[in-house]
């Protein structure tokens, strides 16, 4: 129903009762429009919204039956009050939007709301968004013929201004159908300073010299912005473009899923996060990925009323990342890559992985040939490593001998006492050589009394390296435990049979833990007595018992090398003298 330009104005009277009850209602209205425009109709959240509204004109109605609005560019009114208030003149702002087409004055009655809101809301998304070739907000209210919404307004193509002058927006004139008073129109004093403007501009056109170029040229517009408009608009420019519309999708599915507690939407959320999880690992948005999985683990425990099957299916999303089929084509593909993503965004996937893509994380660091890629790999399974003692240990024992090596590399790095075990497991059995170096190395790193008691077995161990290393480690930490062990070797075929670093190092070793109770078997192997059926030692072996008896450097160490003093042979000489003095190897 509409009404002609003129009414009768009404002075401001005390308002009937409060104007909170409008404001929340208006509020709570406008909440509603935004909904329609943003869901289906038979989404859970538009029926929400739309069940609020309704419920929030009941305390209105407990007052009156008839709501009157008055209609301003920023703001609307009720008796004289502002009840909604939105300052911008924006397509968003419900007031701006009803003034620009018109509209002045709006009246509710009592059941609009129960069928008639609906119709309201579906036009205005359509005003919002229409052309300049489209109907307007007054011809769409006059197809609708609503029978409890009354509306007045202005007729903009008028030549006569329909207000009163010096009046505020939206007052009407005194006397109903009343000519306007004999003064300037609106219209007409726009029309005549923008005449004033250009005979202005005319006289100072003439005045300008010839060949002059002024902005105002360039200006296609009649006022022209300010600098820091520009500026403003630039930097909200600049802002809007780096939003990442992707993660804005993945906030407002998980927002759904958090508020919403009904199983089917839980259920659709769920189905619709999985089939993004794929998209965006597709796409190289690997940082979004990495955000998703952060916020569900948020988002489950904030929500209420989750059902376990929700949890488990969640919950699953990073485990599906981390399974070695998934995870190993991703490695491949980034492997094969000629160029990888930021590596700030395959951090944050990798610190999403779970402890079961550490297998695949050591199988790659052990393959790859990108020094790009290797650095990433390596921080992700030094976490997961550090955090899960437990798989780094099973994966010692791993069949793959690339998992494994990397998982030993990892263990004595980090010092993993609880490895120590696996690790003495691998060193006494038929591992490869690689494998038992590593575990000897690692094991020393450990250097827990258990991890060089760990050690002893590879003092007799098969391959020469692994024997030297083991001397080393053992002489370096002085494990006087082994001493049985190392005495057996220096006494035996195992000293004789070595070479010149196999020896000098087993006889380091036994000089650093046998103290004085080496001592005569040095000697007999220094000192040997030659003889008509007798021949002494081998220079060399003699060589390395004297760097024995001057690592043990007692008194009885001492008299037993100055026996050797006057030897001839020259290998034999030098060790003693080296001896003596405190020297070394």
């Amino acid at each position: 129903m509409t009404v002609p330009h003129a009414v009768h104005a009404t002075e401001p009277a005390e308002p009937p009762f409060s104007p909170t009850l409008v404001e929340d209602m208006l509020k709570i209205f406008d909440k509603g429009i935004r909904a329609h425009q943003l869901y289906n109709h038979n989404n859970p959240t538009y029926i929400k919204a739309v069940e609020n509204a309704r419920r929030a004109f009941d305390p209105v109605w407990e007052q009156t039956d008839e709501l009157v609005l008055q209609v301003t560019e920023t703001q609307l009114v009720w008796s004289g009050t502002v009840v909604h208030a939105q300052p911008d003149k924006a397509s968003d702002s419900l007031p701006w939007l009803l003034f620009k087409d018109g509209l002045r004055e709006l009246t509710l009655v009592e059941g609009f709301e129960a069928e008639e809101m609906e119709r309201f809301f579906a036009i205005i998304p359509k005003v919002r968004h229409a052309q300049a070739h489209e109907d307007d907000l007054l011809t769409l209210l006059w197809e609708q013929d609503f029978q409890s919404l009354r509306y007045r307004y202005v007729e903009l193509s008028d030549a006569v201004a329909p207000l009163e002058v010096g009046d505020d927006p939206g007052k009407w004139p005194t006397v109903a159908g009343a000519a306007p008073e004999p003064v300037a129109t609106l219209i007409d004093e726009t029309r005549e300073e923008v005449e004033e403007s250009k005979a202005g501009e005319a006289t100072q056109e003439s005045a300008r010299p010839s060949g002059l170029i002024k902005m105002e040229d360039f200006d296609s517009t009649l006022y022209f912005l300010e600098a820091n408009e520009v500026e403003y608009l630039k930097q909200e420019t600049t802002r809007e473009y780096a939003l990442d519309l992707r993660r804005l999708v993945v906030s407002a599915l998980l927002d759904i899923f958090e508020l919403q507690v009904d199983p089917l939407v839980r259920t659709e959320v769920g189905s619709d996060l999985e089939a993004l999880v794929l998209h965006l690992l597709s796409a190289g948005q690997f940082s979004s990925v990495a955000f998703m999985l952060r916020e569900i683990d948020g988002t489950m425990e904030r929500a209420r009323e989750l059902r376990p099957a929700d949890r488990e299916r969640l919950g699953k999303l990073s485990e599906r990342l981390s399974h070695p089929d998934s995870l190993s084509q991703m490695l491949q593909a980034l492997q094969e890559s000629p160029t990888l993503p930021p590596k700030e965004e395959l951090a944050q996937l990798f610190a999403q992985l779970k402890p079961m893509a550490l297998a695949v994380l050591l199988e790659f660091i052990d393959q790859t040939q990108n020094a790009d890629l290797k650095p990433l790999l390596e921080a992700a399974a030094e976490r997961l490593a550090q955090s899960n003692t437990a798989e780094l240990v099973k994966l010692v024992r791993a069949p793959k001998t690339a998992v494994a090596r990397e998982a030993i590399r990892r263990a004595g790095g980090l010092k993993t006492a609880a490895a120590v075990p696996a690790l003495a497991e691998v060193l006494a059995g038929a591992a490869e050589l690689s494998l038992r170096s590593a575990a000897v190395t690692a094991l020393t790193e450990i250097a827990t009394p258990g991890a060089l008691g760990a050690l002893e077995p590879a003092l007799t161990d098969d391959d020469r390296d692994v024997r030297i290393s083991t001397f080393r480690a053992l002489a370096a930490r002085a494990h006087r435990p082994a001493l049985a062990k190392v005495e057996a070797i220096v006494g035996g075929r195992g000293a004789k049979d070595a070479d010149r670093t196999e020896r000098i190092a087993l006889f380091e070793l036994y000089g650093t833990i046998c103290g004085d109770r080496g001592v005569p078997l040095l000697d007999g192997i220094l000192n040997a007595k030659g003889g008509l059926f007798s021949r002494k030692e081998d220079p060399e072996l003699r060589a390395c018992a004297a760097i024995a008896l001057g690592r043990i450097g007692t008194a009885a160490a001492r008299a037993t090398l100055e026996k050797a003093v006057g030897e001839k042979d020259v290998i034999v000489k030098a060790a003693v003298s080296r001896a003596l003095r405190g020297g070394g190897a």
